[in-house]
């Protein structure tokens, strides 16, 4: 008798860490609603990347890659902390890279490159720091920078010799719209890559503050 009542004992204390580990790996699966959230966030930004991105390039507007990263960073963050699971932020950005592929009918790297590399910082930034401001706008910050830098990085791997052109230009851009001589290289990209990191930081910041607003009514 005292035999068959440790076993049960043994098996009832079994039960509940199983069921709770099961619970713990079901929560790290995407759900039907997060792949919604995910996948209506990266239309918004693959939408943005198409429509806003081709006005800005025909209007040739120096720096265009600021207000699609922010808008990037702005869902990006929004995404994260609708879905805080390891791992949505990337799939975001891969979902965004494929739709960007398929509405331009053709396999453009260097894009495709830089809309992962944002969403990887994002991605690294709020797994280490959670769904928090401050690894929002650290997020922001680094996506926003990497829209600087991803010119001198990957176009040059891609198309070769062309980094002293991108420089030239960079420069150039910066001198008219900073006011300075074009001589004060260090001075331009400086401020360039400062303004960046500030207008990644804004957008981080408030893109964390619309999800929780977002959070908040679809909880009701």
């Amino acid at each position: 008798m005292n035999s068959r009542l440790s076993l049960a004992a043994n098996e009832i204390g079994k039960n509940p860490a199983g069921s709770l580990g099961s619970e713990q790996k079901s929560s790290r699966r995407l759900s039907t609603r997060d792949l919604v959230y995910i996948a209506v966030l990266a239309a918004l930004w693959a939408g943005s990347e198409n429509v806003l991105g081709a006005q800005l390039h025909a209007m040739n507007i120096p720096f265009n890659g600021v207000p699609l990263t922010a808008i990037a960073v702005f869902l990006m963050v929004t995404g994260r902390s609708l879905v805080p699971k390891a791992g949505s932020t990337i799939l975001m950005g891969i979902v965004v890279a494929l739709l960007r592929m398929l509405s331009i009918g053709g396999v453009l790297l260097s894009p495709m490159i830089a809309i992962l590399m944002e969403a990887l910082l994002v991605e690294l930034a709020m797994t280490a720091g959670g769904a928090t401001q401050l690894a929002s706008l650290i997020g922001g910050a680094l996506a926003e920078i990497w829209s600087f830098v991803h010119p001198f990085v990957i176009q040059p791997l891609l198309f070769g010799g062309q980094i002293l052109v991108i420089y030239e230009k960079t420069i150039l851009a910066g001198s008219k719209m900073l006011g300075v001589d074009p001589a004060n290289v260090i001075l331009i990209i400086l401020v360039i890559v400062v303004l960046h990191g500030i207008a990644g930081i804004v957008a981080g910041v408030v893109g964390w503050r619309f999800s929780l607003r977002a959070k908040r009514v679809l909880s009701r």
